[in-house]
């Protein structure tokens, strides 16, 4: 047997090299038709595992259509109309939406978040802290005022 170039020996001759043109282009449609049924498949269950995610968060169904049914869905219309007819009115709402998003400032966010999320905790318990002393204050009083 010769050899080649890269010192390799040739290759057999496979069957599939006796195939017409038309047979390959039928065998690359076929291919790329199940190809696209796969691809398909992938995107119902990643949508049917995202629809199952995202039923703890009922409220975030409101803003994402599709995913809101009963009660919901007609909120969640009037609320994306709103929104819409809002963005239509006044443009600068878009663009401050776009530049919330973007990511020098959304940085500048996230690094402001913790901060922020330990204060609001820390300010929240004190107000019920506050809130139920006040209460209670208020409870001994009206015992008092009763003997």
């Amino acid at each position: 047997m010769s050899q080649n170039v890269t010192g390799n020996s040739p290759r057999p001759h496979s069957s599939r090299s006796k195939w017409s043109a038309s047979q390959h282009r039928a065998l690359r449609k076929e291919l790329l038709i199940l190809r696209s049924e796969v691809e398909r498949l992938e995107l119902t269950e990643a949508a049917a595992d995202m629809r199952h995610a995202v039923t703890r968060f009922s409220w975030l169904k409101v803003f994402i259509p599709g995913l809101s049914s009963g009660k919901f869905s007609q909120s969640a219309k009037i609320l994306n109309a709103n929104l819409g007819q809002l963005v239509n009115q006044y443009p600068m709402l878009s663009s401050l939406a776009s530049l919330v998003l973007a990511k020098p400032i959304r940085s500048l966010l996230r690094a402001s978040a913790g901060p922020v999320l330990k204060w609001g905790t820390v300010g929240f318990a004190a107000w019920e802290f506050y809130r139920i002393w006040k209460q209670s204050r208020d409870e001994r009083a009206m015992a008092a005022n009763d003997d």
